[in-house]
């Protein structure tokens, strides 16, 4: 028999998420890699739509329920429109992360 080894004692989720000495930083961005572009995305600023597609599709719409007119969109109106639905979508997955997937719907009713 060989010598016996010391049970692992069991690690806390904070502890699990950090990168240990024996793990290379390419095994944890392997299996972390999610999280670190989690992270990543938290610091940043900048919009996570594209502002043309996003600008056609509110155009697509604006015109779907106003038949008949054109109207004009000012550049400030559609980035202060992409920056609520932003806002409103990070809100709405943020509650639907607590919850379950089949749920989604609950958290946008609340």
């Amino acid at each position: 028999m060989g010598p016996r080894r010391k049970p692992k004692s069991p690690r806390r989720h904070s502890e699990s998420l950090t990168r240990t000495p024996s793990m290379s930083r390419r095994t944890f961005q392997w299996r972390y890699g999610w999280l670190t572009e989690v992270w990543k995305l938290q610091k940043s600023t900048y919009l996570l739509l594209r502002k043309v597609p996003f600008a056609r599709l509110a155009r697509e719409i604006c015109n779907k329920f106003t038949p008949g007119f054109d109207f004009t969109w000012q550049a400030q109106a559609l980035l202060a429109l992409q920056e609520a639905v932003e806002a409103f979508l990070v809100h709405l997955f943020e509650d639907a992360y607590l919850l379950f997937l089949k749920d989604v719907q609950l958290a946008r009713r609340i």
